[in-house]
């Protein structure tokens, strides 16, 4: 019996560092925006509320069958929604009379509906102060997804629901949800105290390595999904333009004439960044143009190397200017301005080059700190 509740718990171990991954960098915006860092206590609390929430859905899913069609149609028991409310009361008492105990496993499956939801409403009243009547009807409508999920067989991907989709399942769920409110009182006041403003006041004029990475990172996914998006445009309409142009296009705009004028990109404004002159003033285009084509010559010298239809290094001694630039590249970019960002506090070889640096923006200004 316990290895079936043991089950979803291992399911969710496997599957949660990936989803921690796809939600990597929202959740780093949020919080820089939010409390100036992307990391501590709050974070770790969030992230363990996204392994409870994945852990709780497995729980209603796992095990799946292994062979649909034969499982459905074999079985009959979860074909009717249970609709009687408090069913589950003659349940336990029955098998209780048989059993000659009250350890049965219907009196562990209905303690475990009871505490399924508990947690949610303890982690939503500590992290965001959600209150009694919010919380419960939370609890409530994430109960009858989980059910109306088992009742069509995961959203009509099985042929059958293979799991009972039962009302005393709701009435448990939702009064396990509305204890975990009120245990959450007294809990979370042994727990830190989870105040924004005072992580803000701390940290966000600090221009960490970490936030410069998660702004690089940023951009780097944000451009691909609107190259993504325009090249899927261009082949929907059937538009006879070449790949390459509408690359080295999105590429000016998004990395050159955008930060140009706003005097940051998207990646640094998601996580209240900005580029100015070492002497305060505005980079100028010259000035962006030196910093983003060194930190992104790695991408355009293999964009360029794709390019090459045909290498005849001996027949066109030019092309072995992609591969030295390469090499020169990965020594900038992929060892020189780690050892100097992350390790030495220095500036980056691009910042010297353009003679640039990063402030953070406080408040719609920028906050006049160093790099650290």
């Amino acid at each position: 019996m316990f290895e079936t509740y043991l089950l979803p718990v291992t399911t969710a171990l496997t599957v949660f560092p990936l989803l921690a991954l796809i939600v990597m960098l929202p959740v780093a915006v949020v919080s820089y925006r939010r409390r100036g860092r992307a990391g501590g206590w709050t974070v770790l609390v969030f992230y363990c509320f996204l392994f409870y929430l994945l852990a709780a859905l497995m729980q209603t899913v796992v095990p799946l069958p292994a062979n649909p069609a034969e499982y459905c149609a074999e079985q009959t028991y979860a074909s009717t929604p249970q609709l009687r409310p408090l069913y589950f009361v003659d349940v336990v008492q029955t098998r209780a009379r048989v059993a000659g105990t009250w350890l049965t496993p219907a009196l562990w499956s209905t303690a475990l509906n009871v505490v399924l939801l508990a947690p949610l409403s303890f982690f939503l009243r500590y992290l965001s102060g959600t209150r009694f009547l919010a919380a419960t009807a939370l609890g409530f409508g994430t109960s009858l997804f989980f059910e109306l999920t088992q009742l069509t067989g995961l959203w009509f991907i099985y042929p059958c629901a293979y799991r009972l989709f039962s009302v005393d399942d709701l009435i448990l769920n939702t009064s396990g949800a509305a204890v975990g409110w009120l245990l959450a009182g007294p809990l979370i006041r042994l727990l830190p105290d989870l105040d924004p403003e005072r992580d803000r006041r701390r940290y966000a004029t600090r221009v960490t390595a970490s936030r410069r990475l998660l702004a690089s990172l940023t951009d780097i996914v944000a451009f691909g999904v609107l190259l993504v998006l325009v090249l899927g445009l261009v082949k929907l309409f059937g538009l006879t333009v070449s790949r390459g142009l509408v690359v080295l296009v999105l590429a000016v705009g998004y990395f050159w004439a955008a930060p140009v004028l706003t005097d940051t990109t998207l990646g640094k404004r998601a996580m209240l960044l900005r580029v100015e002159r070492t002497d305060g003033r505005r980079a100028g285009p010259l000035a962006w143009l030196v910093r983003n084509g060194v930190l992104l010559s790695p991408l355009w010298l293999a964009w360029l190397a794709l390019s090459v239809d045909r290498w005849d290094l001996l027949g066109a001694p030019h092309q072995l200017l992609i591969p030295l630039g390469a090499l020169v590249s990965a020594f900038v970019v992929g060892a020189w301005t780690p050892l100097a960002v992350f390790f030495g506090d220095e500036p980056a070889p691009y910042e010297r080059l353009s003679r640039t640096h990063i402030v953070a923006i406080m408040d719609g200004n920028p906050a006049r700190t160093n790099n650290n």
